[in-house]
């Protein structure tokens, strides 16, 4: 009699151990691949910034126990006591996790939700299986988190590769992508132009270069357009398509939705640094009729400009010297928009409290020392931002920073020399071609 209670004892004990496991996600209950369907689920964007990219994990799917399984690349989780110091280093650690499978968290919050069977055959699915799972162990889930290299999609895009030997790696490393990945950053973005702007001016020139559809695939919708028409030949030699199935959970009705292709950035830059300009035209000539509050309001706004400018630069210089970012490095930017900038703000108050002290030879008003100093900083940073413009054209040079430079060079032509330079200089020429053509005129008469 002792020994069946305490056989009925262990049975109990062994039948409750395994449905704990099981509800709480760490095991998976049958080991028969055959009972297991694999899916790529992809999220839209959300409010966050960081997930305005949107989101992808990996559904592994028991049919036999009609359970679910999610592995998430995507986990923040930070045990260290120096962020900060990691962060400016690029060390900031994600994790992968498992657990059960819960989407109502993305349906409150209207993000789009596809789910996508995938096609592996008995010898990809037992491997992306072990991998998975492998992961998701304490001592393997950490690493540092990149947001081009290493990411949430990245990991997934891995687990895929996996489960088709290796041949998605294979194809796609081969095959030209269709954009930078500065351009596939920006198709997200456009709905903020604020952040849209700082953003792409934070980019430097490595976010430029050609890449591969494998390294595009570091967004989770590059995974599903490129899975979507991939086939492969699995280890028995038939030929399989990725993508066995597509189902639609949820369509977003509030969110706004990405674009194909990011749009022209120059054009709205270029209108908002004409009218910047126009601006500052306009309250240099005020000063001729009301000197004093010419003065003030002229002062005011160079303060202003230099404080928006000087902020961007700080954050550029930060960036460029002090992190270990690899796609803020070769910015070309921080010759034209830098911690300089940020003299522009004592220097526009002095200004607006000081008198004019002598005339300046490029100058239509007398300019005081700090007025000065203004037009030597403005016209420094046209000359810069216009060697940038040119060296633009140079493929060693070949960042895309339109819009910096349309927003800021029309503002520092007017702010500076530059104009009054290039004003005389026409002059100049126009009394050349004045004076030849009145002697050509004055030849003609006397030939007459």
């Amino acid at each position: 009699m002792r020994g069946f209670f305490t056989r009925r004892t262990v049975f109990f004990l062994v039948l409750f151990v395994g449905a704990f496991g099981v509800c709480s996600g760490q095991i998976t209950p049958a080991r028969d691949v055959d009972d297991l369907v694999f899916k790529l689920a992809v999220f839209g964007p959300s409010d966050k910034i960081f997930i305005w990219w949107g989101h992808a994990a990996l559904i592994v799917e028991n049919t036999r126990w009609n359970y679910s399984r999610v592995f998430d690349w995507g986990i923040f989780s930070y045990p260290s006591d120096n962020f900060l110091w990691d962060f400016i280093h690029a060390r900031v650690r994600y994790r992968c996790r498992a657990g059960a499978m819960d989407l109502s968290e993305y349906f409150n919050e209207d993000r789009d939700i596809t789910i996508y069977v995938l096609d592996f055959d008995a010898e990809g699915k037992q491997a992306v299986l072990d991998y998975a799972e492998n992961k998701v162990l304490p001592e393997n889930c950490y690493y540092d988190y990149h947001e081009f290299r290493n990411n949430c999609s990245t990991g997934i895009r891995d687990v895929i590769d996996i489960g088709t030997h290796g041949k998605l790696k294979a194809a796609s490393e081969q095959t030209p992508g269709r954009l930078s990945l500065r351009q596939h950053a920006r198709r997200f973005s456009w709905h903020n132009p604020f952040a849209d702007w700082i953003l792409d001016f934070l980019m430097g020139q490595n976010l430029d270069e050609p890449v591969s559809v494998w390294e595009e695939m570091f967004l989770p919708a590059e995974i599903a357009r490129t899975a979507g028409g991939f086939s492969y030949t699995d280890a028995s030699g038939e030929e399989r398509k990725l993508i066995r199935s597509v189902e639609v959970l949820n369509t977003t009705k509030t969110r706004h939705p990405f674009l194909q292709a990011p749009l022209r950035q120059w054009p709205a830059c270029l209108m908002l640094g004409l009218f910047a300009a126009f601006l500052f035209t306009r309250i240099t000539a005020l000063r001729k009729k009301f000197p004093r509050a010419g003065r003030i309001l002229w002062g005011i706004s160079q303060s202003v400009t230099g404080l928006l400018f000087g902020a961007a630069g700080c954050v550029l210089f930060f960036g460029y010297f002090l992190m270990d970012n690899d796609y803020i490095q070769k910015n070309i930017n921080i010759l034209f928009i830098n911690p300089l900038l940020l003299a522009a703000v004592p220097l526009g108050v002095l200004a607006a409290l000081g008198r004019p002290r002598r005339r300046e030879p490029f100058s239509a008003t007398g300019d005081c020392f700090a007025e000065k100093w203004l037009r030597i900083l403005w016209t420094y940073i046209c000359i810069a931002a216009g060697i940038s413009l040119i060296a633009g054209i140079l493929p060693v040079f070949s960042q895309q920073n339109q819009g910096a430079l349309a927003l800021i060079l029309p503002v520092a032509f007017v702010s500076g020399y530059a104009q009054h330079a290039v004003r005389i200089i026409f002059g100049s020429i126009k009394d050349k071609l004045k004076d030849k053509l009145n002697r050509n005129s004055d030849c003609i008469k006397t030939e007459i």
